[in-house]
């Protein structure tokens, strides 16, 4: 836990009821134990891509489709969101919850390891969000930073770990390498002179990065 249980009940009292899909869509990752974005977190993406005034996004983890859901309703009909994700089945879910939702035609789905996926993409993309295997997120971030123009947004999840982060050393949930990954993106992101960047303890801690001027391509 990153905040107190105080803050953390205040959050949760806050947020408005969840529609039916998206509540069935978070019972669906609770009771499969599918890691999905927390709604604090799906709410900052969809804020963040309302104040951007994205259109092109990109995405490195479907799992379900709840971070997807919360990213494709923040964008104009002809705004697309391209999501990576390596399970078939966790895709095809995410694929019907879509189209339940009547997004289907913002969301281009990739069933493809990001890494190779990225590669291929053309920017400029107006937000990206990273939330895949920890210990290859320098990985996604050589190829996202390409594909990121002047002013574009930049979301990570999962940095600060459940404070583990902070703490150098392993609570059973994250492993040393995961722990020591994050800490070496998180120095990297907040120093890199391309990015203007904060790490914020939303959810499991978020860095929120946007692409400056002077770094765009």
């Amino acid at each position: 836990m990153i905040v107190t249980e105080a803050v953390r009940d205040y959050l949760g009292a806050s947020r408005r009821d969840p529609d039916p899909l998206l509540a069935e869509m978070e019972a669906h990752g609770a009771r499969e134990h599918i890691p999905i974005v927390m709604p604090e977190t799906g709410q900052l993406l969809q804020v963040l891509a309302l104040a951007r005034g994205a259109r092109r996004v990109v995405e490195v983890g479907t799992a379900i489709g709840v971070s997807t859901l919360y990213l494709a309703r923040a964008l104009p009909p002809d705004g697309t969101v391209v999501t990576f994700e390596i399970d078939p089945k966790r895709q095809a879910a995410a694929r019907e919850y879509l189209r339940r939702a009547s997004l289907e035609e913002r969301v281009e789905l990739r069933l493809e390891d990001a890494r190779s996926g990225l590669a291929a993409l053309d920017g400029p993309f107006d937000l990206a969000f990273v939330d895949g295997s920890k210990t290859e997120y320098s990985d996604y971030l050589e190829l996202l930073l390409p594909l990121l123009g002047e002013r574009s947004v930049l979301v990570v999840d999962n940095v600060l770990m459940g404070g583990t982060v902070a703490e150098a050393h392993s609570d059973g949930s994250w492993s040393e390498q995961q722990i020591a990954a994050v800490q070496m993106l998180n120095r990297r992101l907040v120093e890199d002179e391309r990015l203007t960047a904060t790490i914020t303890p939303i959810g499991d801690g978020v860095l929120i990065a946007v692409r400056s001027r002077e770094g765009a391509g």
